[in-house]
């Protein structure tokens, strides 16, 4: 089982590096880049209100689901507004001029914010275990997901004159957090607290993955592509349910 959980979340890993690549090898434009971010998208919404909800509904009640749900939004709701971005994929296309060309001075914190976002990511891959899901969907909600944070992350540091060499080696560095989050979820999480505890932990997860899904189409909705970003959407949140609904 643990190697398991390790597998998936080094191709998780992997997914983010391929997705810093992938900006040295094309042209992306705007519209591009909201296609894949609103899959994206939806994709992080239906692994969090198919799965990880369902699940912890399991051994929680009404009550201790929406406030743990809560916490999790508003937790990533404080970091973006008061720290950092927490997902850069999830604000990209929010990221301004003016942004850009202090990244150099926002590096640090917005690289933490990404730590922590990426290690819950890690946590919420062993939500699978000891339920009849296997954490399927989750694991490629958050693959799917890493693609485009990849992508961003690189594209804003290609933007504010980084050289390639540093720009996969901070990728690599912050997304690898993702695999201490699992290695964390499989041995604590799992092993020393109850499921309650546990559920309620996945619980918070999956209100953090209902801010950063809403967090990346809800402008660009208003704005720009509307039809592109709403189809986008529901495509990724379509993919995950029919892998929930497989395994």
């Amino acid at each position: 089982m643990f190697s398991d959980i390790l597998l998936k979340s080094i191709l998780v890993l992997i997914s983010a590096i391929t997705g810093a690549l992938f900006v040295f090898a094309i042209r992306l434009n705007h519209k591009k880049l909201c296609g894949l971010i609103s899959f994206s998208a939806g994709a992080l919404f239906s692994a969090a209100a198919f799965t990880l909800l369902p699940e912890s509904f399991g051994e929680i009640g009404w009550m201790q689901l929406i406030l743990a749900a809560a916490s999790g939004y508003l937790l990533f709701w404080i970091i973006s507004k008061y720290f950092s971005h927490v997902c850069p994929a999830c604000s990209a296309t929010h990221f301004d001029e003016q942004t850009t060309h202090k990244f150099s001075e926002i590096v640090l914190t917005l690289l933490t914010a990404l730590s922590i976002h990426s290690f819950l990511d890690g946590v919420a891959l062993t939500s699978g275990i000891g339920h009849r899901h296997g954490g399927e969907s989750v694991f490629f909600a958050v693959l799917t997901h890493k693609f485009p944070e990849g992508l961003a992350l690189a594209a804003l540091m290609i933007s504010s004159g980084y050289r390639k060499s540093k720009i996969l080696t901070y990728v690599a560095l912050v997304e690898s957090t993702t695999i201490l989050g699992a290695v964390a979820g499989f041995t604590i999480f799992h092993d020393l607290v109850s499921p309650v505890i546990m559920s309620s932990v996945m619980a918070h997860i999956a209100g953090g993955f209902i801010f950063l899904a809403l967090h990346a189409i809800l402008g660009e909705m208003l704005k720009n592509h509307k039809n592109l970003v709403i189809f986008s959407f529901l495509g990724g949140l379509l993919l995950i349910l029919l892998i929930n609904l497989s395994f």
